[in-house]
């Protein structure tokens, strides 16, 4: 009665009481402006502001009445509830103390990305909003709710979709939906039951992948994410392609038919601050592997290929990529493996690797402390390169290909440092190159592996013209030379040398060393002038680099762009076939003992080189307003051989550049003349208009000739080549193409391209007419978009229009067709 006294006196005032039986999770705690306690019935009336509290939860609502004896909470005029990342509005709420577990009505559930704070709740990023006629708080912490309106799309207004479900469950992270119908764009799309994560770290399955392509037909894949603690997951793919229509004319990649099962596997990993990596196979069993048959060596004592394809008809693909950093350096792998030669190129014809000789895998470890780095390499290569006979030859075991690989190589770097009023630096480097077996009989019988390009009927060479493992040592000292910034002239120097040794095993009548000097200068004049908001400028420069002639000693060149091809070396700068695709008998190419080992590493040429390069910049700048930037740039450049043994002095190419930007205009171009063809070489040139919305209208050529003069990069020492290849320029070839991208009402947009392509063949497309229809929504977490691809041949449809439908979910995932 003294209690029940006490309290009725607070009536008015902010009132608090504990006389609630504690639970295992704590004490219920109650304030409210009157509280009145009915001591025998054990009940207390809330009225205003109530405000319970409970191991970390927070209750508000206008009033209620709290069962001491059953432990029941009836809470009523709006509910406002807090708990952790949960927080939900409601009608009425009555809340079971001793079970955990509420009812609410006509409520309002918002899981937040971050925990909710009690005094804000409705602050903060939304991961899940759920209105629900009745929810019911399970004992677990979970939610059960009938009738259901649940989106991840955290709007101000209207959510852009939504999820209709007669039931869902909500357990911790993770939604499991019944009955579900997807709303999007006011219409309705009935749906299969979900279960979805709603943070990116649960398990479940993800959105399903369509897909449709001439070789594999259709093909549907279903991700399943399993996460495997904070700093690993797993996704597995499951699939199955259902096979294409094959072309009997011939094995192609893109026209051959796969059918089968198919495996996706993704591992990724970061256990410590520094390190991070991924794993990925895309498997399948190729059910059509028996359309492929055995094909006999097209060269005496070399292996065919066993019929069928892959490995009892399993191929697939890997791709990696691991990076560690950290106090004691860098360590990082980036690569990519494949079981046969057409084991991506069958059901990705279009994907870049199926464009490569080579699939690389790289792995390096280095250390750099102040200016001096230090560090291993090496370079795994297979030779993805297909011939006639071999087009499913398998790249492990007896079938495969031997490329030398660039094997652990030992490097240091110095970075240029101060000496004096010159910078010295240097880089030296140890390259062992090897193969993992034997060459092949036919590249040591004529120099040329089963699958260069054009290597049947080459004659036999009176040695062994295969590549032998070989060690590469080199050494670079340079020093660079700067003028004062007082001096009107920007002038820049250079003086160094290279010193390079091969030590060839097994042929130590091929190896070879050889050191040369290198010069440089390069002298410009900035000059400008101001006109109003206007800055002219203007630079000349000239640059010239000279190679000298190397003292060398042992075997021939390794890689010479010079050489002449032959059984045997001779320079030849105006006639050279290092390199070339031999296309016909005119040409005997370079047997593989003389190629580059390093391809991208080429040797400066014997014949020595004195290269220059004549320029005049232009460009007018803006200061403000629409003539903000650069308005108009013009450049001019020449180049020329002034001097190279066994050549003779020659102008090379001469280009001239053009770009003009006026507001939301630009147009650009580029030309260049060779002056040993008197024709150009290459032509290009855009315009376009576009506006801040995104809005454009664009248009464009582009033009190159097949064999130009010089322009083709050969070593690291040069500007450009000294050599000229002895191969027909060829024609230009090229294309040119128009298109637009524009706003539509109602948040859609239109993008169209056109293109055409000049110097086709009949069979291959020579007009491309391509449009894309995208719908973005208001709220920007979805995305609508259809696309359609015609191919032409003048008049000539080639084959049905390639289409595609998705549907960007975003949160959620996408839905592709």
């Amino acid at each position: 009665m003294a209690a029940a006294a006490t309290l009725a006196l607070a009536a008015g005032a902010r009132a608090q009481t504990t006389l609630l039986t504690p639970s295992p999770e704590g004490p219920v705690e109650v304030e409210a402006d009157h509280i009145v306690y009915q001591w025998e019935a054990q009940i207390i009336r809330l009225e205003g502001h109530v405000v319970v509290r409970r191991a970390g939860g927070i209750l508000r609502a206008g009033s209620g009445t709290m069962d001491r004896a059953h432990g029941i909470l009836k809470l009523e005029g709006g509910v406002l509830g807090v708990q952790e990342r949960q927080v939900f509005l409601a009608d009425s709420a009555v809340v079971d103390l001793n079970a955990r577990s509420a009812d609410l009505g006509k409520a309002v559930l918002f899981l937040k990305t971050q925990p909710a704070n009690p005094n804000a709740p409705r602050a903060g990023a939304n991961a899940l909003t759920l209105h629900g006629d009745h929810v019911r708080q399970l004992p677990g912490g979970g939610y059960a709710a009938e009738h259901v309106r649940l989106t991840p799309c955290d709007c101000v207004a209207e959510p852009d979709y939504e999820l209709l479900a007669d039931t869902a469950e909500l357990e911790g992270d993770r939604v499991h939906l019944h009955g579900v119908d997807l709303r999007f764009l006011r219409a309705t799309i009935p749906l299969f039951p979900l279960s979805l994560p709603l943070t990116s770290r649960q398990w479940g399955l993800l959105a399903p992948q369509f897909a449709f392509g001439p070789s594999f037909g259709f093909t549907l894949l279903q991700p399943v994410f399993v996460p495997l603690g904070d700093a690993n997951d797993i996704t597995v793919t499951p699939g199955f392609y259902t096979g294409g229509k094959p072309d009997p004319r011939g094995e192609a990649p893109g026209t051959r038919a796969i059918k089968g099962p198919r495996l996706g596997l993704e591992w990724r990993y970061a256990p410590v601050a520094g390190t991070a990596g991924w794993v990925t196979f895309d498997l399948y069993d190729d059910l059509d592997q028996h359309e492929s048959k055995a094909h006999d060596a097209a060269f005496p004592g070399e292996r065919g290929t066993s019929g069928g394809r892959g490995f009892g008809g399993v191929r697939g693909v890997a791709h990696y990529n691991h990076r560690s950093e950290g106090e004691p350096g860098v360590l990082a792998l980036e690569g990519a493996l494949v079981s046969d030669a057409m084991a991506g190129r069958d059901p990705f014809p279009n994907a870049l690797e199926s464009a490569q000789d080579f699939l690389r895998t790289d792995a390096g470890a280095w250390r750099a402390r102040g200016p001096l780095t230090v560090g291993l390499d090496a370079t795994f290569l297979q030779d993805v390169r297909l011939d006639a006979t071999a087009s499913d030859r398998r790249l492990f075991g007896p079938e495969r290909r031997t490329p030398t690989q660039r094997l652990p190589a030992a490097f240091v770097q110095l970075a240029p440092m101060p000496l004096g009023p010159a910078a010295f630096e240097l880089e030296a480097s140890a390259v062992q190159f090897d193969r993992l077996a034997g060459p092949d009989v036919q590249e040591r019988t004529t120099g040329w592996s089963p699958t260069d390009n054009f290597a049947s009927g080459r004659p036999t060479l009176p040695y062994d013209g295969s590549r032998a493992p070989a060690l590469r040592l080199d050494l670079s000292p340079r020093v660079r030379f700067s003028a004062p910034r007082s001096v009107p002239v920007d002038l820049r120097m250079e003086l160094g040398a290279r010193a390079d040794s091969w030590i060839v095993e097994g042929f130590s009548d091929r190896s070879r060393s050889r050191v040369y000097a290198l010069a440089g200068a390069q002298a410009s004049l900035p000059l400008e002038r101001s006109f109003g908001a206007l800055l002219h400028r203007i630079e000349p420069a000239v640059t010239v680099r000279a190679l000298s002639r190397p003292l060398q000693s042992g075997g021939p060149p390794f890689g010479d762009l010079t050489d002449a091809g032959g059984p045997s070396f001779a320079s030849a700068p105006d006639a050279a076939q290092q390199g070339l695709a031999i296309a016909d008998g005119t040409l005997i190419g370079v047997p593989a003992a003389r190629r580059a080992y390093d391809e991208v590493d080429f040797a400066a040429p014997v014949s020595g080189a004195v290269e220059a390069v004549a320029s005049l910049s232009q460009s007018l700048w803006g200061k403000a307003g629409h003539t903000a930037g650069r308005v108009f740039q013009f450049d001019l450049s020449q180049d020329a051989l002034l001097w190279a043994q066994g050549a003779k002095a020659r102008l090379g190419e001469g280009t001239a550049g053009v770009g003009l930007q006026v507001g939301p205009a630009t147009i650009g171009g580029t030309l260049r003349y060779d002056w040993k063809l008197r024709d150009l070489s290459t032509l290009s040139g855009s315009v376009g208009v576009r506006d801040s919305r995104g809005d454009e209208v664009h248009g464009g050529i582009s033009f190159l000739r097949g064999a130009s003069s010089e322009r083709l990069r050969g070593g690291i020492d040069e500007l450009f080549s000294a050599a000229r290849f002895a191969v027909a320029p060829g024609p230009l070839t090229g294309s040119g193409g128009a298109g637009f991208s524009a706003g539509l009402p109602f948040n859609f947009r239109l993008i169209y391209d056109f293109v055409h392509t000049f110097n086709t063949l009949e069979t291959q497309e020579n007009f491309r007419h391509s449009m894309l229809l995208s719908y973005e929504t208001p709220c920007h977490c979805a995305a609508l978009q259809f696309s359609i691809r015609f191919s032409f041949h003048d008049a000539h449809l080639l084959g049905l229009p390639q289409w595609g439908i998705l549907i960007d979910l975003k949160t959620l995932g996408a839905f592709s067709y």
